[in-house]
């Protein structure tokens, strides 16, 4: 008859099997546990690429300045991605970065992306980035103000000022003596009818990449003046005006003056010349007598009187 094992020895392996069945078992559900917890996935776009070439360099002709990231992990980490916090950042060997002029190429990893998030990224769309190292520099340069849109009709600028008139312009120095002149973004003009402050901000031009401006923000002073025609208005009659119960019969001459308004063009083409009236004025006048009297002129509001011919009138009382 066969040697029988121990009871003892039965039960152990007996128990052993027990523990592998349930080791296998747990591994499983870990694995499962695991695989869900860093099974989700979502696609950042538009993160930033950043190039650190080193002290006193800069980069310029990037070809690409932003990419998307594909993460993976759990759905907390995922919740966490934040594109203003998240960055592409290359850090350009000192070897490599010595070499000005030269066209470099890296190829985009995740290690070269920084996040706060926990979650992993797994893939880089375009998964590399080519750029040239050159010396900075730096240059003052003009500020000038950049409008869109025009004030309303019968409204022009009168003059524009910037300050500070200058900034400082650091950027590639290959570039930089082209760079005659940094606008500010876009002021808009329509409906300003008064003149204005408002702060903008100075921007280089998009062809000149890696630049940077100090200050970046100026303040603008923009003087709106109302664009004035002008019209004529030629022999308008002269009124004497006297007192009731005074003075007898009163030749005037001339008798009628060429007037001279100012204002806005709409106005002045609508204007009823006679709503114009031009008079002299007196108190007393004795018979027989001759007076220089001046013209005074009455116009309605929205214009202004610019000229009288002749100023003044002469006034012969009869006896």
């Amino acid at each position: 008859m066969a040697d029988r094992l121990p009871a003892s020895d039965a039960r152990e392996r007996r128990a052993n099997r027990w523990l592998a069945v349930l080791s296998l078992v747990l591994a499983v559900i870990v694995w499962y546990a695991i695989r869900e917890a860093i099974s989700f996935e979502t696609v950042l776009r538009d993160v930033p690429i950043v190039v650190r070439p080193g002290e006193g360099l800069t980069v310029l002709e990037l070809s690409h300045d932003t990419a998307d990231i594909r993460f993976r992990g759990a759905r907390s980490d995922l919740a966490q991605l934040d594109a203003e916090r998240t960055r592409i950042q290359v850090d350009v060997p000192s070897a490599a970065a010595s070499e000005r002029g030269a066209r470099l190429s890296v190829k985009l990893r995740p290690v070269h992306v920084k996040s706060p998030s926990g979650a992993i990224a797994v893939r880089i769309e375009p998964d590399e980035v080519a750029f040239s190292i050159d010396r900075e520099g730096e240059r003052q340069v003009p500020v000038k103000a950049e409008f869109q849109d025009a004030p309303p009709e019968g409204y022009e600028i009168g003059g524009v000022t910037c300050m500070p008139a200058t900034v400082l312009l650091k950027g590639p120095l290959s570039k930089l003596q082209d760079v005659d002149v940094v606008r500010t973004l876009p002021i808009d003009l329509q409906g300003r009818v008064q003149s204005f402050r408002v702060r903008a901000s100075a921007v280089p031009a998009a062809a000149f990449s890696g630049a940077r401006v100090d200050p970046d923000r100026v303040t603008i002073e923009v003087g709106i003046v109302e664009h004035a025609a002008v019209r004529r208005l030629a022999s308008v009659p002269v009124r004497l005006l006297v007192r009731a119960g005074g003075t007898g019969e009163v030749d005037v001459e001339p008798e009628t003056v060429h007037i001279q308004l100012q204002g806005r063009a709409a106005s002045l083409e609508t204007l009823d010349p006679a709503m114009v009236h031009a008079f002299a004025e007196t108190v007393a006048l004795d018979r027989g007598a001759v007076y220089e009297l001046p013209v005074q002129v009455y116009v309605p509001p929205g214009v202004r009187l610019l000229s009288v011919e002749p100023s003044s009138v002469r006034a012969t009382v009869k006896k």
